[in-house]
């Protein structure tokens, strides 16, 4: 698999380098543009449909890595068997990543919509729910965990996966949403993240866990690396375009599906917290920004100058500084 692994990354990143600035080119044409204002950093209207090259790089290989690598073909044919609910169920690697890329697309079509008139708050979450539970039931589910210092396995009910799994992949979006505030902040921990889990797959695939599963964690880790470092050479300071909600809903669920599909297959307790960990900044700012406004009294949807980038910046730090 490693010629897969490097040419997703390499093929991915040379993907965004050329249709993100295409995609710019569609933001000006249909004037979905970033204006300065009061809480924002920018100083110069900017498109922000970057992200949507993005999501087209990542597609786009997608699609010729299975074309031609037939290794990769046979990889979505593998199926593996687990009792939920009370009754064993089939799952093919394939119909996992149809899940994936299904979602994928609904969410970009919610973040373009939003990016170009607006959306309010609740019905935006309500789409990143629907996408969540379209994503589960193709495959993409957290089914339970091992107990620590044992060998048991805890398989959670029905509905408890489910409310586990749509929160967990709600929980990413919105991180990274929340993250994209200072040019490249989001889409440099978009990269980090997609390496870092990409490690973390290789190792569990030595270790015999999940193989199959961590093969397919490992691609789309490839893919989300480069399709995230390809974008940060637009968006890196002084950014050039933003990713908008189109880039950092489409970012945020990939980064839960590989994370379902992937790290969390280890089945142990501690395989919860590794994600959280790598994406330990923008965890941190949800919980505050969550916890900030359930004090206020205000939505806890409404914007404001108090994330951890703003309090940098307000500290004399440069943009630069607090991506880097």
């Amino acid at each position: 698999m490693t010629p897969v692994y490097l040419f997703g990354f390499v093929a991915s990143f040379l993907a965004a380098v050329v249709l993100v600035p295409m995609s710019n080119v569609l933001a000006k044409r249909f004037g979905i543009v970033d204006r300065p204002a009061r809480r924002k950093m920018n100083f110069r209207p900017l498109t922000r449909w970057g992200g949507f090259g993005s999501f087209l790089a990542f597609i786009a290989i997608l699609g010729i890595m299975a074309a031609v690598f037939p290794a990769f073909r046979a990889l979505l044919e593998h199926e593996f068997t687990f009792a939920w609910g009370g009754r064993e169920e089939t799952v093919r690697l394939g119909g996992q990543l149809a899940g994936i890329l299904v979602a994928a697309v609904i969410i970009v079509i919610v973040g373009t919509v939003d990016d170009r008139r607006g959306m309010p708050p609740l019905v935006k979450l309500l789409f990143q729910v629907i996408t969540a539970f379209i994503a589960l039931d193709y495959g993409v589910r957290i089914i339970g965990f091992t107990m620590p210092f044992s060998d048991r396995f805890i398989v959670f009910p029905r509905f408890v996966s489910q409310a586990v799994t749509v929160l967990w992949l709600c929980g990413f979006m919105n991180m990274v949403n929340l993250a994209d505030g200072v040019d490249g902040l989001a889409a440099g921990i978009v990269a980090i993240c997609g390496f870092a889990f990409f490690v973390i797959s290789l190792l569990q695939q030595q270790a015999g866990v999940a193989a199959e599963q961590m093969k397919l964690s490992a691609v789309l880790a490839t893919l989300l690396t480069g399709s995230a470092a390809g974008f940060l050479v637009y968006n890196f300071f002084p950014a050039k375009l933003f990713m908008g909600d189109t880039g950092a809903l489409f970012f945020g669920l990939i980064i839960g599906c590989i994370t379902t599909v992937g790290v969390l297959k280890t089945g142990a307790v501690v395989a919860f917290v590794i994600p959280v960990l790598v994406i330990g900044i923008p965890f941190i700012d949800v919980v505050l920004a969550v916890l900030r406004r359930v004090r206020a009294g205000t939505a806890i949807g409404q914007a404001d100058r108090s994330h951890l980038h703003h309090l940098l910046l307000r500290s004399d730090w440069t943009p630069r500084e607090v991506t880097l």
